[in-house]
């Protein structure tokens, strides 16, 4: 036998186990490793960023070229009824998520009678929205420059320029002057094969996320051992039973609506809720969830192809519930009490705030920061707010897998629903 085959027969076990199970055994492995051998092995952390890095490589033109693709497979108005019925279902499930969120926040009341060793005084702490806009937040999805979009990494600004660029292919596609038809064809067909490649490489470096997965979780659990749970119980509890609620109620109640089988759309939707459990990121699991809509689901390509990369970046409510929950953490933990119409207000920044997330791993403290200044909660260093912040930091996480997995599973569901209405499920692959 030559070296190839060798090498082929080598690692064939290993990409013989679906990808989701090698990086649920990544993770297993991580916590062992890192509990048993210790600070030692930050060694492998490198392999770890390795791959968050070849994540982040691949999610900017992924998404731009399935959106354009997307838009430009369909007719100007058939895109326009898929658009408005997918925004107002992410839009409504969000603002769901916010305000059981702040139900939830009553019920286990987070943080309350917690104390911390520093000098910040909370007899006069009070909280008051910050000065932003909503103005000011919807005008900065729109892009100034594309190309420093991109380069920034603006994933939201990206996917807006590709909305208005699928628009512009799919108004000018059918066009009666041959010319501009057979350019914007072109064009077409070119973003066609460049979705095509970014899904073949994304696949790709999937193969190597089980090797990366175990190494973060071992370096999480060598540097906080089990420590990291502490006293935090109580917010992680909250968030997974706001998780829980959100999949089994409030996507349950919607799937029954339009009469889908729930134990069949789970049992279709599962290796996804695990791949974005385990890597925690929404972007990295796309091309899973894309395929399986397709293939396990016979949802139409012009529906996944839109509203599966949008959900990833906007339809965020595991998110909303981590937002609100954290918040209310650090709230109690400093004294503070919110009034009625500022927990309104809270929901409502917090809807609309995590519709800026990308669907990167670890994205989600950056947003909570932006929430809590919003809030006027400022997490300067020697405060409460700033103990607070570092612990919710210090479990992230454990509550990222969870909102992750919800985040996932709420733009599955979604499109579900949006491709029954209309029309475009294929309901053989469902028998």
């Amino acid at each position: 036998m030559d070296d190839a085959g060798k090498k082929k027969r080598f690692l064939g076990w290993y990409f013989r186990v679906p990808v989701v199970w090698r990086i649920l055994a990544g993770f297993a492995l991580g916590i062992f490793a890192g509990l048993i051998i210790g600070p030692s092995i930050t060694v492998v952390e490198p392999l770890g960023n390795l791959m968050l890095k070849l994540l982040q490589m691949v999610v900017l033109p992924l998404i731009f070229f399935a959106i354009v693709v997307g838009f430009g497979s369909t007719s100007i108005f058939e895109i326009g009824n898929i658009a408005k019925k997918i925004f107002c279902y992410y839009l409504f499930t969000t603002l769901l998520a916010a305000t059981f969120g702040l139900l939830l926040a009553h019920v286990f009341k987070p943080g309350l009678g917690m104390t911390f060793a520093v000098g910040e005084s909370v007899a006069n702490n009070s909280t008051k929205l910050g000065d932003t806009s909503i103005s000011d937040v919807f005008l900065n999805l729109f892009p100034d420059n594309v190309i420093a979009s991109f380069a920034k990494g603006s994933y939201l600004q990206v996917l807006i320029f590709a909305i208005f660029f699928g628009l512009a292919i799919s108004c000018l596609r059918d066009s009666k002057d041959t010319r501009v038809r057979d350019a914007v064809r072109a064009v077409y067909t070119f973003c066609e094969g460049g979705a095509e490649i970014m899904i073949k490489i994304t696949q790709g470096v999937l193969e190597y996320t089980p090797v990366g997965v175990f190494a973060l979780i071992a370096v999480l659990f060598a540097q906080r051992g089990l420590n990291i749970i502490g006293g935090l119980g109580k917010l992680i509890t909250a968030c997974y039973s706001g998780y829980l609620f959100q999949v089994l109620v409030v996507y349950g109640f919607f799937l029954m609506l339009f009469k889908v089988d729930l134990r069949k759309f789970f049992a279709k939707v599962k290796d996804p809720m695990l791949m974005a459990f385990a890597t925690r990121s929404s972007s990295a699991t796309l091309p899973l969830s894309i395929k399986t809509a397709e293939e396990k689901m016979g949802i139409s390509r012009s529906v996944c192809g839109f509203t599966l990369p949008l959900g990833s970046q906007i339809n965020l409510d595991g998110e909303a519930y981590y937002q609100v929950l954290s918040i209310f953490f650090v709230a109690n933990a400093m004294g503070i009490h919110f009034t009625l119409a500022q927990q309104v207000l809270l929901a409502i920044v917090v809807t609309i705030g995590t519709t800026g997330t990308a669907g990167i791993a670890g994205s989600g403290p950056v947003m909570l920061l932006a929430a809590m200044n919003m809030l006027g909660i400022n997490p300067e260093p020697g405060t409460v707010a700033a103990a607070a912040f570092a612990l919710v930091l210090g479990i992230d996480v454990i509550l990222d897998m969870g909102r992750t997995c919800i985040n996932v599973t709420g733009d599955l569901a979604g499109t579900t629903i949006v491709a029954k209405s209309e029309g475009l499920i294929d309901w053989e692959k469902w028998k």
